[in-house]
């Protein structure tokens, strides 16, 4: 909507301003974000939907009666509406007098708290498994848009070093066209925090339709993207503060790529460290 571009929306303004228009499943949806936005801003729309009783559909509805035309922009302007009168710090605990040791010890102790969720997160299985498709797949490609093309271009740098053949893009109609070309036995791995881009979701939808498979790398279980793969990599983290660029969940998706490379690296044997040597000297031949 025009007015969603142009500024910021103060959603508990419009819904009280839209209160009466809203049918009674909707006023529930209101209700709910009124009374509990500290906690709203945290679910995917499936979420949402699961605690109020209802569906996506619904949910778009409400959204748009109160000026949205995209969830994760209602979700991050609640999120900075509950922040409007606080420094917009990275991490929630780190205050305006801390010194520069405190913050540092902050930001560090916070991500290897996240590092160390990865145990719980990720299972053995789905590790395994995801390398498995990786290594079996006919075609592989590595999507990301924003932020997370950056992640899904080191996972095409990790997985060339090793000597597997892969393309990696954040182009959205070069997307769309490999997309739409897919075949059965070609593998697309997506990578995106939210797990709610329409450019990803849209190739998902396609590779599925022409019978290849699809995986994640992601932050939220119950994420559309999630929802469209079979094996899903997860980045959750205790971040406070919903943001698009997700610090911590982006430091941890670099650190489930490197898990993925070393147990890709045991499965290749001396194929995989043959392949790691080669390109260690073709590189060093660039040096002095």
């Amino acid at each position: 909507m025009e007015n969603e571009k142009r500024k910021a929306i103060d959603i508990p303004s419009s819904i009280r301003r839209n209160y009466h228009s809203l049918s009674e499943v909707q006023r529930k949806i209101a209700d709910y974000v009124l009374k509990n936005s500290d906690r709203a801003m945290y679910l995917s729309i499936t979420d949402l939907a699961t605690t109020c009783g209802t569906s996506e559909t619904t949910i778009m509805r409400f959204l748009r009666k109160i000026g949205f035309a995209s969830y994760q922009v209602f979700r991050v302007q609640l999120a900075q509406g509950l922040q409007e009168e606080i420094p917009k710090y990275a991490w929630s605990d780190i205050e305006s007098d801390d010194s520069v040791g405190s913050i540092k010890e902050k930001v560090v102790s916070s991500t290897v708290a996240a590092v160390e969720d990865i145990r719980s997160l990720i299972s053995d299985r789905d590790l395994e498994s995801f390398a498995g498709k990786v290594l079996n797949a006919s075609r592989l490609f590595i999507f990301g848009v924003g932020s997370s093309a950056y992640i899904a271009g080191d996972l095409f740098h990790k997985l060339i070093r090793l000597g597997l053949s892969a393309a990696v893009c954040h182009d959205p109609h070069i997307m769309a066209i490999h997309s739409a070309q897919a075949k059965r036995g070609d593998l697309f791995i997506f990578v995106s925090h939210s797990g709610e881009s329409e450019v990803l979701l849209d190739c998902c939808r396609m590779v599925l339709e022409q019978g290849g498979e699809s995986l994640a790398i992601t932050s939220y279980p119950h994420s559309t993207l999630s929802e469209l793969t079979s094996i899903q990599l997860l980045s959750s983290t205790n971040e406070m503060n919903y943001r698009p660029d997700a610090m911590t969940s982006r430091i941890l998706q670099l650190v489930i790529i490197d898990l993925l490379t070393i147990v890709l690296t045991f499965k290749l044997g001396n194929r995989g460290i043959e392949a790691i040597a080669g390109s260690q000297i073709a590189v060093a031949r660039q040096k002095r």
